[in-house]
């Protein structure tokens, strides 16, 4: 009659609290975060918080400086160019790795995935379209059936996903969630070359949209930088 209940550490809850905090922006990226100081708020002991955060830094949200503090994970421009070459490279991989061994039931799934998707986006929620978006592209990274090479995209891409797209201000759109219909259909239809061609081409759309916006944000006077563009080219 009643459903398994999930046990939860302190430390995770700790953990789940800050992250809420990324997505809804109440910490932005740069911000520094005391221990003490929110071992107080939480009512909780430090060592839990040390410990959250250390959870944190190891999935990307945080950076711990030595002898200065922990901070909420700040991107700039360029470092949001490399990131997103690179998850070009590693998540075309996985997706070449999956489809092969894609079921009916997997291509389903990713379906319904990009419709709540599109759903997030026509009400402009935008923390659950990034929750959304995350969703479909760990499932995707998950069909390779490597989980060293899911892990590690996983662990590149999930901060950067947030604060690439809470931080850029680009409004989040049904449009930008349809996208994602053409890597399911790709991996349902589609045989190399043209598989290839199509996944790297929408990774590529993907990338374009975050860097520009980044790179908007950061002075740049014209979003659609041709030398983001060149770089990413040549590496997709």
């Amino acid at each position: 009659m009643f459903r398994e209940i999930e046990a939860i550490t302190l430390t995770e809850r700790v953990a789940s609290a800050l992250k809420n905090a990324f997505f809804s922006g109440e910490l932005k990226p740069g911000d520094a975060i005391v221990e003490r100081q929110l071992a107080n708020q939480m009512r909780v002991g430090t060592p839990v918080v040390r410990e959250a955060l250390i959870s944190l830094q190891g999935q990307g949200f945080v950076r711990r400086v030595t002898n200065t503090g922990t901070f909420v994970t700040k991107f700039d421009a360029d470092e949001v160019r490399q990131l997103y070459t690179l998850r070009i490279e590693l998540e075309a991989l996985a997706l070449e790795w999956a489809r092969p061994r894609v079921s009916a039931a997997d291509l389903a799934g990713l379906k319904t995935l990009v419709d709540k998707l599109v759903e997030a986006g026509e009400t402009g929620a935008r923390r659950e379209f990034l929750e959304r978006d995350l969703a479909f592209h760990k499932r995707c990274w998950a069909l390779s059936g490597n989980s060293y090479l899911a892990e590690t995209i996983e662990r590149l891409m999930t901060p950067l996903f947030a604060f690439a797209v809470l931080g850029s201000g680009v409004p989040t759109t049904a449009a930008m969630a349809r996208e994602h219909y053409a890597l399911v259909n790709a991996l349902e239809k589609l045989q190399p070359p043209e598989f290839d061609n199509v996944v790297r081409k929408t990774l590529t759309g993907f990338a374009l949209r975050w860097i520009s916006a980044m790179s908007s944000r950061n002075g740049n006077e014209s979003g659609q930088n041709p030398s983001i563009a060149r770089s990413l080219d040549a590496n997709s």
